[in-house]
């Protein structure tokens, strides 16, 4: 029985070879339709700073395709917005003054003639300085302290914490080299309303502060 099936696998693998012989030797593979690349780039990255000029995102190659498409969002979960094609494994997204510290969000599709595969997971860029932390909140429930939080900046090694009584006064710095994306603030008066801003640094300067946001500690 197993020797049978033996034979017959054999016998199979002869004729399928012979079909490919056959139809290679008549052209008809080269009828056979193209297909789109089915899988997202890998290993996408955008720059983080280290150019004034542009945003530099980059990718590894995809097996069938022959071109790139690039998509920028303004957010992690934004629909991106094609901004350019490329056949090349690198795309440079110009940038100007006014675009510093902005923070883009950017996927890759690998294209051929066929069409264009998935879309890669979202990554962040930006040029110039870092931008300024968001999502900034401080707590109004504790006795003991205000509790300040924040989202991480991309390229950001500590983060300054700065308060004043008014949204819009001098805002003098409460803590420097903070590594983690909260803080708390024992020195505040209880029931005095204050306000906080976060500025996000590495190792060649910082970014423009937050957005101020109120905190307390109740009584």
């Amino acid at each position: 029985m197993n020797q049978d099936r033996h034979v017959r696998s054999r016998w199979w693998g002869l004729a399928l070879a012979a079909m490919g012989l056959a139809l290679t030797g008549c052209g008809l593979l080269d009828l056979l339709p193209e297909l789109p690349p089915d899988q997202a780039p890998t290993g996408v990255a955008a720059s983080l700073g280290q150019f004034e000029d542009r945003i530099e995102i980059s990718w590894t190659a995809v097996a069938g395709a022959t071109t790139y498409r690039v998509f920028r969002a303004e957010s992690a979960e934004g629909t991106g917005v094609l901004i350019g094609e490329t056949p090349s494994l690198v795309y440079s997204d110009p940038m100007g003054a006014a675009d510093w510290g902005h923070l883009y969000w950017y996927q890759v599709a690998a294209c051929n003639s066929a069409g264009c595969g998935p879309r890669s997971p979202s990554v962040p860029g930006y040029a110039g300085y870092l931008p300024a932390p968001t999502g900034v909140q401080a707590s109004q429930i504790y006795a003991d302290r205000i509790v300040v939080t924040w989202d991480p900046v991309p390229g950001a090694t500590y983060y300054q914490v700065y308060r004043d009584v008014t949204p819009d006064g001098e805002f003098e710095i409460v803590a420097n080299n903070v590594t983690a994306t909260s803080f708390e603030d024992r020195t505040a008066v209880p029931g005095t309303l204050y306000y906080y801003r976060v500025r996000a640094c590495h190792a060649t300067g910082g970014s423009a502060l937050s957005q101020p946001a109120p905190g307390r500690r109740v009584r």
